[in-house]
């Protein structure tokens, strides 16, 4: 964690948080532990290194500190996918920031803040599958262990953009003859197959767009229709009706979840407890809010060894970017905040 100290004295005690994950922005005041504003916006923030990123960041996040007020702030925490160093562009950024906003700024990778948000500076595995997908495991003695995190070209592979991806690809194959019918040709690309990926092409967000499909995979995965038309539509009744799973959709399910398993698996051996006896595994993001999902990658995990216990996270990741500043000299925290350093 690299912070950027302020101008002048500062005098404030409050906190300015921002959590910036692929999909969606929000931010919250802090005055000690009580939330004086919070605020939530769609879409997140450009990768630092993207062209323009960063009066695009700096113009968002003036925006936002703007519709929370409560200025002027002893700290802005920034917890953003895609800083997984501190380097020029980061640097740049975190000094642009202090500058206009006149107090220290600490910035971070979104993970680092969901892990605190759910565990606190204690050891224990962190499992990250929404948009994208991502593991974080420390302990006393080890260095943090980063895995995935790469995006949708490099990595991502259990997450919701992975599960939608392959569902396309089963409705496409399908369309083609080259796979048995499924009904992800009807969910996912409905009555013009053309149009449908069109508009995935044409969109000015495509991993975003590719992801908001998952739902309907898990959906067909499921067994769970809501309409028995392609349209999605409710039934008579405005209930879910339940059939027969997808083969397809429950195969794609199983492989993004064993994925997942695998890679919180080589977290462990990483830190030398590859049945994890000792720490504690907690899943977050929208993938795991999912039945089906959430007990594939449990049962996956028993599978490897009965004594690993997945528990989904009940935590915030507003108050995991609170406690980056206000535990940052607690030995856990200092070490998650290493794992993205060169």
């Amino acid at each position: 964690m690299v912070g950027a100290p302020p101008q002048q004295p500062i005098i404030s005690d409050r906190f300015a948080v921002i959590d910036a994950g692929k999909s969606t922005l929000r931010a919250a005041v802090f005055a000690g532990d009580h939330v004086l504003a919070h605020q939530d916006e769609p879409g997140g923030l450009p990768h630092p290194h993207a062209p323009g990123a960063q009066e695009i960041v700096l113009e968002r996040v003036e925006r936002i500190l703007s519709r929370l007020g409560h200025a002027p702030y002893r700290t802005l925490v920034l917890a953003a996918t895609g800083v997984r160093s501190i380097g020029p562009y980061e640097t740049r950024l975190r000094d642009a920031l202090a500058e206009r906003l006149d107090c220290e700024v600490l910035l971070e990778n979104d993970v680092v803040a969901a892990y605190l948000g759910v565990l606190g500076p204690r050891p224990g595995v962190l499992v990250q599958a929404g948009t994208g997908s991502v593991v974080l495991a420390v302990d006393a003695d080890h260095a943090p262990v980063l895995l995935d995190g790469w995006g949708h070209v490099g990595g991502d592979r259990g997450s919701g953009y992975a599960l939608a991806r392959a569902g396309i690809r089963e409705a496409f194959s399908a369309l083609d003859g080259l796979a048995p019918p499924t009904t992800l040709t009807c969910l996912l690309l409905g009555e013009d197959p053309e149009l449908a990926l069109h508009d995935l092409y044409s969109s000015s967000t495509p991993i975003q767009c590719v992801a908001a499909l998952a739902p309907k995979v898990l959906q067909a995965a499921s067994g769970t229709d809501r309409s028995g038309a392609a349209d999605g539509a409710d039934g008579a009744d405005g209930r879910s009706r339940r059939g027969a799973p997808d083969a397809a959709a429950l195969a794609v399910v199983t492989e993004v979840a064993d994925e997942l398993v695998a890679t919180v698996l080589a977290a462990g051996r990483r830190l030398g407890d590859p049945d994890l006896a000792s720490l504690p595994v907690v899943a977050v993001g929208g993938l795991f809010a999912n039945d089906l999902f959430r007990d594939a990658v449990a049962q996956g995990l028993r599978d490897h060894s009965a004594d690993i216990g997945l528990s989904v996270g009940d935590g915030d990741a507003l108050q995991g970017a609170l406690l980056l500043a206000t535990t940052r000299d607690e030995p856990i925290t200092r070490r998650l905040t290493t794992a993205f350093r060169p």
